[in-house]
């Protein structure tokens, strides 16, 4: 029903309805909506999908908004940072469509019949969701934390900070050790925020960071690489060539983007 609702509006990206299903599972984690472009037919459809999924806002993204923009700037902020992300979706998506070789498809489909959820799938889905973050997430937090510490301490990331702080003072506008957190985003987006607090020492990070610099750390994090568990899935749907493609494009997007938000801010 939602493919159907969504199709007039999913072609002026060059997809057809069923498109908006992995993108709306993007929202919970990009893996799965990656994985969920299986559903469509061609390859230029499963391309142009995937490189949009990547693009959503995962839950994990969105903690990264919620801690910084949300808890020290406000909601109207958290407002403005989803639609530049939304924003940006839309104009890539036309982007691709117009030079990505094929046509777009027309939807056919059958319509299910509507099922209501059971309690125990529910809970399920809950508890695979949350066992991610307890058995991967958090050792990583803890033993990523322990690392920056000892690096700290033995001035190892000065070298590195010295490196890139022309860069990142200069063109982004960001204090350069949050290049450190950087690092283990591509792990897991969240660790960029949990990393901040241990690298500055305080979860109060308006009191370490300009508020502008706090929007655009945002959304660099937002769009700068896909996971690692993100690109493994689109390596196995897409093969190293295109997955690497869409990992190093964003890359260099989200830096484009953190200098021209750090010129008109």
């Amino acid at each position: 029903r939602i493919a159907f609702l969504t199709d007039s509006v999913m072609h002026t990206i060059g997809l057809h309805g069923k498109a908006f299903l992995p993108l709306i599972l993007g929202f919970g984690c990009n893996v799965p909506a990656v994985l969920g472009t299986r559903i469509l037919e061609t390859k230029r459809q499963k391309f142009l999908a995937s490189v949009l999924a990547t693009l959503v806002p995962c839950s994990a993204r969105t903690i990264v908004i919620l801690g910084l923009v949300g808890i020290f700037l406000g909601f109207k902020y958290v407002i403005i940072v989803y639609v530049i992300d939304f924003i940006v979706i839309f104009l890539v998506g036309k982007f691709l469509s117009k030079i990505a070789p094929g046509k777009s498809l027309g939807l056919i489909m059958e319509v299910p019949p509507l099922r209501k959820p059971t309690l125990s799938i529910v809970l399920k889905q809950t508890w695979f969701r949350l066992k991610d973050f307890i058995y991967v997430a958090f050792p990583i937090i803890v033993i990523g934390s322990f690392l920056l510490e000892i690096l700290k301490v033995f001035g190892f990331l000065d070298g590195f900070v010295a490196f890139v702080s022309p860069f990142f003072t200069k063109f982004l506008g960001l204090p350069p050790s949050t290049s450190i957190t950087l690092i283990f985003g591509i792990l897991r987006k969240e660790l960029t925020l949990f990393m901040l607090f241990t690298l500055f020492g305080t979860e109060k990070l308006i009191t370490v960071m300009t508020p502008k610099q706090l929007i655009i750390y945002s959304v660099i994090t937002l769009f700068y690489f896909p996971c690692i568990a993100t690109f493994a899935a689109l390596k196995r749907e897409m093969g190293w060539k295109y997955a690497t493609l869409i990992a190093l494009s964003e890359m260099i997007f989200a830096v484009l983007l953190g200098g021209i938000l750090n010129l008109i801010l």
